[in-house]
């Protein structure tokens, strides 16, 4: 499948159209992490981008690509650079916040305080700030439910 078929395909997925699509270029497009809810940053362009990325080696999401790299279609609202540079910095910040004391709990309580708790809040904060990078639509589990899940786990077993 050329890349143009490739773009298109991704396209209609990201608007969530159907599309007349066979099941070799289905098996094709399974490396490309483009859902349905992405039609807010799905621009022909975008897609083209992200797909040169993803053969070049890039594995998260579009979604994730997207905010990452500041890229949406800029006829929507919010979606300029200078304000999806704010939004990720609030939500840097957030996550911050929250992995310093939810991972940083979590990571002395599975080692049973033998690291000294800022050493636990400064590795939190950094644990919480790669995690919401890796993958924005989890950030709920990964940041809040995930460390206090392990937190309990590790403070029964050990």
């Amino acid at each position: 499948m050329n890349k143009t078929r490739k773009i298109e395909l991704l396209y209609q997925r990201a608007h969530g159209q159907g599309g007349n699509i066979s099941s070799e270029e289905l098996k094709e497009l399974r490396q490309y992490k483009v859902s349905s809810s992405d039609g807010n940053y799905a621009t022909k362009a975008n897609i083209r981008e992200y797909v040169g990325a993803v053969d070049g080696g890039y594995r998260l999401s579009f979604y994730d690509w997207c905010q990452n790299n500041l890229k949406a279609d800029r006829r929507r609202k919010g979606s300029s650079e200078r304000e999806m540079a704010q939004d990720n910095r609030m939500q840097g910040i957030g996550a911050i916040l929250l992995g310093w004391l939810e991972w940083g709990i979590a990571i002395y309580w599975m080692f049973h305080g033998a690291i000294p708790v800022n050493s636990c809040a400064v590795a939190g904060a950094i644990i919480s700030i790669i995690l919401l990078r890796l993958n924005r639509r989890w950030a709920g589990f990964t940041l809040f439910l995930l460390p206090i899940i392990l937190a309990a786990i590790f403070n029964k077993i050990l």
